[in-house]
């Protein structure tokens, strides 16, 4: 490695003493801005840091040799050593602009580490940012597929549970015919046996009162026929008559039970029709999202996002 000038060339006496200084930081700097600094090859950063120290040596050997003037010459040393300063200062100033297109790109490169390392960060952020955003959409969905689970196994048990309360119901107004036409029957029999113990009581007293008169016992006898004849015809209809009543409410209550029921299968019905429709137009969407290259299950959140009015100004018709 040669040196900007011939530092054992350097004449103390010929440097401090007339412009001897400035020609020869002239030469130097001549010789130090000759290098055209290009910062794109490690040879040439190699280059222009090796001639920022040229530089540096020859304020070195400058001042060395003022050093050794000084000692020779005392009563020089105030204007030596101001020229040894000026040549510390302005070897100094050329040192630092020869090596700053290197400074300058050192710095450069320690601002894009600093930006890259900032960029990873702000990465690693986001993408974790995004990942707790997936884990709090799938826990979204994991909770609302048992919300619809919960809600078709208590459809399921109201189902079953109005089943037995109709069954129930229609063995209850079995049991309340039966009961009925048995009750019936027992007081339709009470009212024969009544009736004919009344006309073995009036034909008795008929026998009794023949000696007295023979029209009147034929006319006992005529009336608790008669008598005997409209007990059991009362008895009958008032049996029949209760029977009809009680089977007329029945009726009724069986037709409003039935009419209810089918009033709640015909809306339970709609509703699922309904449900059906909606969720083949949302399966047709999600297809025609993923036709157009979305991911499936992005193309399922945003139909479900638009369903559920998430989205403002968007729905979807069905």
């Amino acid at each position: 490695m040669s040196d900007l000038i011939p530092i054992e060339s350097v004449n103390a006496i010929e440097v401090f003493t007339g412009n001897g200084l400035d020609d020869l930081l002239a030469r130097i700097r001549a010789e130090a801005v000759t290098l055209v600094p290009d910062l794109t090859t490690v040879a040439s950063r190699k280059e222009i840091a090796s001639q920022a120290y040229k530089v540096a040596r020859s304020k070195t050997a400058i001042d060395d040799a003022g050093k050794a003037l000084v000692a020779d010459l005392k009563k020089q040393t105030g204007d030596i050593d101001a020229a040894r300063k000026k040549a510390r200062d302005t070897l100094d100033a050329l040192r630092d602009e020869v090596r700053k297109p290197l400074t300058d790109w050192e710095a450069e490169q320690e601002r894009i580490e600093r930006e890259r390392i900032e960029a990873e960060e702000r990465a690693k952020a986001e993408a974790e940012a995004q990942r707790i955003a997936d884990l709090e959409r799938r826990e979204a969905e994991l909770r609302a597929k048992e919300e619809a689970i919960r809600a078709a196994e208590e459809a399921e048990r109201k189902r079953v549970a109005a089943e037995q309360a109709e069954a129930a119901r229609i063995e209850r107004e079995a049991q309340l015919q039966r009961e009925a036409e048995e009750r019936a029957k027992r007081e339709a029999q009470e009212a024969i046996a009544r009736a004919e113990r009344e006309a073995s009581a009036a034909k008795e007293q008929a026998a009794r009162d023949a000696a007295a008169s023979e029209a009147r016992e034929k006319a006992a006898a005529e009336k608790a026929k008669r008598d005997q004849e409209e007990a059991v015809r009362q008895a009958e209809q008032k049996a029949q008559h209760e029977a009809e009543q009680r089977e007329r409410a029945r009726l009724a209550a069986e037709e409003k039970e039935k009419a209810d029921a089918k009033r709640k299968a015909d809306e339970e019905a709609r509703q699922a029709q309904n449900k059906a429709h909606r969720r083949r137009i949302n399966i047709a969407a999600v297809e025609a999202l993923t036709a157009e290259g979305i991911d499936a299950e992005a193309a399922k959140a945003v139909v479900t996002a638009i369903a559920l009015g998430k989205i403002p100004a968007v729905s979807i018709k069905y």
